[in-house]
């Protein structure tokens, strides 16, 4: 008699064979995800693995915790997550997404003399993608590869006001805002408020909030569909920016023109 889900799932969980087990289990699920660039249901992927549900709805849970797929909060269709993309750039060394958004990034860059920047959300933080130096002397803490908190940056309020309200909401849930300098924002009430602001106006900007004398800003990267799937930022020092005002105007027709350039290239991540 072949044996039950449940009896098969408990026979996996008491022997080393079933840690085995569990591992294959994962690999198969995002190589089939990853087939899927439309995104696949738990449906879908118990019918094509034929793994038991018990069993599939635990290992889906683990991998999107852990960033490895992304779960659509509307559709519930399965995604290859951001942290399977960072782990697979510690072997191809980015080199891929350099080829394809590099030339864009330079021609920005040399358009506006200033440090360029490409990022996506993860969570809270944003994940830079891209980064082309000016010549002018400006150290920035960011890097491709890294990430920092998205509350402290524009391309990160960029991202966070692009999600849908009730994520953004549920991703805030008993999170502390943590201050780099005076000028951070440390309350969720007034990230919100500001978030609303970056909606209306289409960009967003930070002057010294995670970095002392730094001026940024960043405007959206939009989907066919409208969405929000990456942002890309203008990094200067405060002093050189100009005065407060209306000084983002200098550099937003640049990257919003920059930014419908990229928006083709980085469909596979939207």
């Amino acid at each position: 008699m072949a044996p039950t889900p449940r009896s098969q799932d408990a026979a996996d969980a008491a022997t080393p064979a079933g840690s085995i087990k569990s591992a294959e289990r994962v690999l198969q699920i995002l190589d089939l995800v990853a087939r899927h660039s439309d995104g696949i249901d738990a449906s879908g992927i118990r019918t094509a693995l034929k793994l038991p549900r018990s069993s599939l709805h635990g290992l889906l849970r683990v991998l999107s915790d852990h960033g490895y797929l992304f779960v659509d909060p509307d559709s519930r269709v399965y995604r290859v997550g951001l942290h399977a993309w960072e782990v697979g750039q510690a072997y191809s060394h980015n080199q891929n997404i350099t080829v394809l958004v590099g030339p864009e990034m330079r021609a920005l860059r040399d358009e506006l003399n200033e440090t360029v920047q490409l990022a996506v959300l993860d969570g809270l933080d944003n994940v830079y993608l891209a980064k082309e130096e000016s010549d002018h002397p400006l150290r920035l803490v960011s890097g491709v590869g890294l990430r920092l908190p998205a509350h402290t940056t524009a391309l990160g309020k960029v991202l966070l006001a692009g999600l849908p309200a009730g994520e953004l909401r549920r991703r805030l849930i008993g999170v502390t805002l943590q201050r780099f300098t005076k000028s951070t924002v440390g309350d969720k009430a007034e990230l919100l408020r500001r978030l609303a602001a970056v909606r209306t106006n289409g960009f967003a900007e930070d002057d010294g909030e995670y970095t002392v004398g730094l001026y940024c800003v960043a405007v959206p990267v939009r989907s066919e569909s409208g969405a929000v799937v990456a942002a890309v930022s203008c990094s200067t020092p405060s002093a050189r920016a100009g005065a407060a005002g209306d000084r983002a105007q200098r550099y937003l027709p640049a990257l919003r023109a920059c930014a419908g350039r990229l928006a083709p290239l980085m469909a596979p991540l939207s």
